[in-house]
């Protein structure tokens, strides 16, 4: 499931997928199947596209600002938050516009250019000062399932996690984590019988 914030889905183009980290912005193909995705759930970016190399080097780079700009609004350190956000809002050129809904008004931040990329950074960018700000930034979590990168906004108290997913393995290393302390003999064996000739780490 994915979070209704725009620039907390963006950091979920990088994840850890249970072996290792993912990166969706390897390759345009592969960047647009994801926007594609996030457009049809959450109607975000508005108008998927397929980057070219150099907007894939700048999403990256984007995704690398942003992340530290999460990481310091959870490590307390808003004047570094506001340096990171600063040079993402320096390069995008944003302007409010008002959209009527059915019973109340939107704000739609837009750019001059029209040009889908640009566009969605600047969603992106406009999003992010929501999520670090106000009430929004007491909700900001970081997930605590192992090895996981992800962020998300909790819900409830009792939330630790950006999905079930990360909870069931988080609760398995918990309990593989209890057996150890309780019988912290099981599992050796003397040197010989634990050679590995083929050279894999052991317990892979």
């Amino acid at each position: 499931m994915h979070s209704p914030c725009p620039s907390t889905n963006f950091l979920s183009s990088r994840y850890y997928d249970g072996r290792g980290i993912t990166d969706l912005f390897d390759s345009p193909d592969r960047a647009h199947a994801w926007m594609q995705t996030l457009n049809e759930e959450i109607s975000f970016p508005r108008s998927p596209f397929t980057p070219t190399e150099d907007q894939l080097a700048q999403l990256r780079q984007l995704r690398d600002t942003l992340g530290s700009v999460y990481r310091d609004t959870l490590d307390g350190d808003p004047a570094q938050a506001a340096a990171h956000l600063r040079t993402v809002l320096d390069r995008t050129r944003i302007t409010p516009g008002i959209v009527v809904g059915d019973d109340r008004l939107h704000v739609r931040w837009t750019t001059d250019s029209h040009d889908p990329f640009e566009e969605s950074v600047a969603e992106i960018a406009v999003s992010a000062i929501t999520a670090v700000t106000g009430h929004a930034a007491t909700l900001l979590c970081k997930c605590e399932a192992p090895r996981c990168v992800l962020y998300f906004t909790r819900l409830n108290a009792r939330q630790h996690w950006c999905s079930d997913v990360c909870g069931n393995r988080a609760r398995v290393a918990r309990a593989a984590r209890t057996r150890r302390k309780s019988h912290p003999a099981e599992g050796s064996q003397p040197k010989s019988e634990a050679h590995n000739p083929g050279g894999r780490p052991s317990g892979l």
